[in-house]
């Protein structure tokens, strides 16, 4: 489990990405009762299926449980992503133009404030993705391939920690202390993946930010992932066991049906 950490003139290359304008309309949103309620991926072409609701994995084997655990995330991922370089070319469009409206106005602005960015270049730092592998071995390693309490009971996929007593929230078994700890509850995988880039873009690390700028190989991204756990190296060399025995690599290349 992380402790999320908020910490308040990068040149940004030119980036292409797989989604445009059109908003996703075609969302399938679909609670997980039993594991067969997970739609299986037989292609690149992920369908963009949105679970509102997921189960406990762990009385599957090891190779059944990690396929479901990965057909579970990916689409989330892949939804989460497409929408986030929807707003990021919007930003990019806002940002060239020679006057904006009022609502475009209070619209980057409310953006600045949840990167914690100090003006449009800096948000378009922030707000650029990683490699869908990261995320899957993060995920991964966060909620036990799917079987921890804080992702059956929160969506919580990331271990990402809770200070605001007006959020939804799960109160943690153990302290910090003797302090009570909480994790951040959503409804939804897609919230949970939206909050982790989030947490990414604005967090303690900039040298992960800079980096996937102009990287894409994960193996060489995530030695900038130190900070996301207390374990520091050992965490990083986890990502690196996961993401290499898994293949997940290959994931890199899927996008959603339709983008």
């Amino acid at each position: 489990m992380i402790k999320q950490v908020i910490f308040l003139s990068l040149f940004i290359p030119s980036i292409a990405f797989s989604a445009t304008d059109k908003p996703i309309d075609n969302i399938i949103y679909k609670a997980i009762k039993t594991p067969e309620d997970i739609e299986d991926i037989k292609s690149r072409q992920v369908k963009p299926v949105a679970y509102t609701h997921v189960i406990n994995l762990a009385k599957l084997d090891v190779k059944t449980k990690k396929k479901k655990f990965f057909n579970m995330m990916l689409p989330a991922i892949l939804i989460s992503k497409a929408q986030q370089d929807q707003k990021y070319q919007k930003v990019s469009r806002l940002n060239k133009a020679e006057s904006i409206n009022q609502q475009d106005e209070k619209w980057l602005a409310d953006l600045r404030k949840r990167y914690r960015a100090d003006n449009n270049h800096e948000l378009m730092v922030r707000m650029h993705t990683h490699p869908s592998s990261i995320v899957l071995a993060q995920s991964a390693i966060e909620t036990g391939w799917g079987t921890s309490r804080f992702f059956v009971k929160a969506m919580n996929a990331f271990g990402v920690w809770s200070y605001n007593k007006n959020e939804p929230r799960v109160k943690a078994s153990e302290t910090r202390k003797g302090k009570a700890i909480y994790v951040k509850k959503y409804a939804s995988l897609n919230e949970t993946i939206d909050d982790y880039f989030v947490t990414l873009g604005r967090g303690p690390y900039k040298k992960f930010r800079q980096q996937r700028l102009k990287n894409t190989n994960p193996l060489k991204l995530i030695q900038f992932l130190d900070q996301y756990s207390e374990i520091r190296e050992k965490y990083v060399k986890r990502l690196r066991s996961v993401i290499k025995y898994n293949k997940l690599q290959r994931f890199d290349e899927y996008v959603l049906e339709n983008t």
